[in-house]
């Protein structure tokens, strides 16, 4: 018995040791080499933050955080990709859910939650902009835009690229981001690129479709027609944009016009932009006008410091508002 007690009692002991040099020889393998996360599709994260001084003679000056955005992205399979994108400091805050099924070149289809093809201030990427706001007819009237949605929307969309042309057309719920349509009726978008040089670019865009103002009323009809044109060189750069939107029996139209110059190459530049809005072509007297002299400040890629003055005037010339913005992006 005790030979048994004894042998049994040494037994337990190797069998702990072993345990205990298992259990060090894994914390030391761990603290050397952890074990990596694999994934079967390359992924890209990206994103950037937006915090921005606003000085005004009319309103509130202060900090606010204006975006705070992650993108992810990627291949699942050779020609379908997909996107997401959150805003940290919006609500929705989901922006962006789409999978791109790439044929080719000339025809790509996008399914899902995204930005309608209309305006080329609105599509361009909300970092990328010249100014630190879009101007009031893309905010007011743009498609996606007037209904509070950044500019998209859930649906179907068919786009390509040949030679000196491009083109997208696409069927939309026309209810707005992250929400199911009300009606058995879908809005129609398009729009038609023409590059007669590398460095120019004409477009025009429509949009048809409708809008229930109450629940039980007579649908509107909601109608856009936008044109544009680009002329980007080295150094400077001229945008220019006219928007025209019917709501019912209410016509609105606006246009900007905007010139860039970069005082040193890719690192300085300067912005003049005049903006104008007409919310209700049958009314008198409500036209605003708006001056914008902009600097931007690039450090690296597109992290950058904006500084922005707007003076403000209605159509009778009186001065409005006075504001200085101030913006920091950091982008990655």
């Amino acid at each position: 018995m005790k030979t048994s007690r004894s042998g049994g009692a040494k037994a337990a002991v190797l069998a702990l040791s072993a345990v205990l040099l298992a259990a060090a020889g894994l914390r030391a393998e761990d603290a050397k080499s952890p074990v990596p996360l694999t994934l079967s599709v390359p992924l890209t994260l990206s994103g950037y933050g937006q915090v921005e001084y606003v000085s005004q003679e009319t309103g509130i000056s202060g900090f606010a955080l204006h975006r705070m955005r992650l993108s992810l992205a990627g291949e699942i399979l050779t020609g379908i990709k997909f996107k997401l994108q959150v805003d940290a400091v919006k609500t929705p805050i989901l922006l962006d859910a789409y999978v791109d099924l790439g044929f080719h070149t000339a025809a790509t289809v996008r399914l899902g939650q995204f930005k309608i093809p209309f305006s080329m201030e609105s599509l361009t990427s909300t970092p990328d902009l010249d100014t630190i706001e879009r101007s009031q007819v893309v905010n007011k009237v743009a498609p996606g835009w007037d209904i509070g949605s950044s500019g998209r929307d859930i649906g179907a969309m068919l786009t390509g690229k040949a030679s000196f042309l491009e083109y997208s057309i696409g069927v939309f719920n026309g209810s707005g981001i992250n929400k199911a349509d009300t009606d058995d009726h879908k809005d129609m978008a398009g729009r038609l690129v023409v590059h007669p040089a590398s460095f120019i670019t004409i477009a025009a865009a429509g949009y048809d479709g409708q809008t229930v103002l109450s629940a039980g009323a007579t649908p509107l009809r909601r109608a856009r027609l936008g044109l544009e044109a680009a002329v980007l060189l080295e150094d400077i750069s001229f945008k220019a944009e006219f928007i025209q939107a019917e709501d019912g029996d209410t016509l609105r139209q606006g246009w900007y016009a905007q010139g860039g110059y970069f005082f040193l190459p890719k690192t300085l530049q300067g912005i003049v932009k005049f903006d104008s809005y007409d919310p209700n072509r049958n009314a008198a007297l409500d036209r605003t006008d708006i001056w914008v002299l902009g600097l931007n400040w690039f450090l690296s890629g597109r992290t950058k410091l904006q500084v922005n003055f707007a003076l403000t005037r209605d159509e009778a010339g009186n001065t409005v508002n006075k504001a200085l913005q101030a913006q920091f992006q950091a982008a990655f």
